[in-house]
């Protein structure tokens, strides 16, 4: 999952803001190397182009929770908001495996969030082609330990 936060969503984000301000010539941007979600996060919100449905109801209208995004919130701003808090999530967490169920409900989100970015920005290789590869290459627990046992018989 944490190849996810870090090389597709952070790619949506660099190929949106590249989309946006390909015709700004006062606009540079520095190569995808050079960008992290928080900084391309941080030139979104800067922008202000897509501003998440359920702003008026806060202060400012980015940075929310989790609750305050319904799943029938489909803007490009409450994308770009699942991806900053999916990113958050998975780098803040206290714990490394992570739970089944919130596995689960990530890799929903951010397949259906992936499917709406490859119909607006349309990408040369789909941002959910690149998911679905990652998933299929997940090892599961049991793996996991007949690989140990494996090396420990070889000791």
């Amino acid at each position: 999952m944490v190849k996810v936060a870090l090389n597709i969503l952070a790619d949506v984000l660099f190929d949106l803001l590249r989309l946006e301000t390909y015709r700004d010539p006062t606009y540079l941007l520095c190569s995808r190397s050079q960008c992290d979600i928080t900084f391309l996060y941080g030139e979104h919100r800067r922008m202000n182009k897509h501003i998440p449905s359920n702003s008026s109801k806060r202060h400012c209208p980015w940075g929310g929770h989790w609750p305050d995004i319904a799943v029938t919130d489909n803007a490009l701003g409450d994308d770009i908001e699942r991806i900053r808090l999916t990113r958050n999530e998975l780098q803040h967490m206290k714990i490394f495996p992570l739970e089944n169920t919130r596995y689960t409900e990530l890799c929903t989100i951010l397949q259906d969030v992936l499917n709406r970015f490859d119909k607006h920005i349309n990408p040369s290789h789909l941002y959910t082609d690149r998911l679905n590869k990652i998933l299929e290459n997940t090892v599961e627990r049991e793996d996991v330990e007949c690989f140990k046992l494996e090396i420990k018989s070889k000791l």
